[in-house]
């Protein structure tokens, strides 16, 4: 694990069963940068088209997916239990002072209703 600053956290999120090690596959980190490209481009389609809500999930996945490839260039991939706020979590613990848990980013734009 190379994340110096913030490796206690991101230890501390293994420990607890939110991230596990894996073998680092730079080909997967790839295809979800690609994904995460892809997503970008469609949520640029769908604002044009006025559906602005479908347009902001696409751009939240294509951060998630991108966040998600840091991971897994890394050998650490988020667990169902640690989900995407363990993504968040050891995306940020290098530049964050110190670890207390981020507030979690919400994946509805404010006005807009769940289904």
């Amino acid at each position: 694990m190379s994340w110096e600053p913030g490796r206690e956290r991101v230890r501390e999120l293994i420990d607890a069963g939110e991230v596990d090690r894996v073998t680092p596959d730079l080909t997967i980190a790839r295809r979800m940068l690609e994904d995460a490209g892809r997503h970008l481009a469609t949520a640029s389609a769908a604002k044009v088209a006025g559906d602005l809500s479908g347009a902001y999930q696409l751009a939240y996945d294509a951060l998630r997916k991108s966040a998600a490839s840091l991971l897994e260039a890394q050998g650490l991939r988020a667990t169902s239990r640690g989900g995407h706020l363990a993504v968040q979590e050891v995306v940020t613990a290098p530049v964050r002072r110190d670890s207390t848990r981020l507030p979690v980013v919400r994946e509805d734009p404010p006005g807009t209703e769940q289904l």
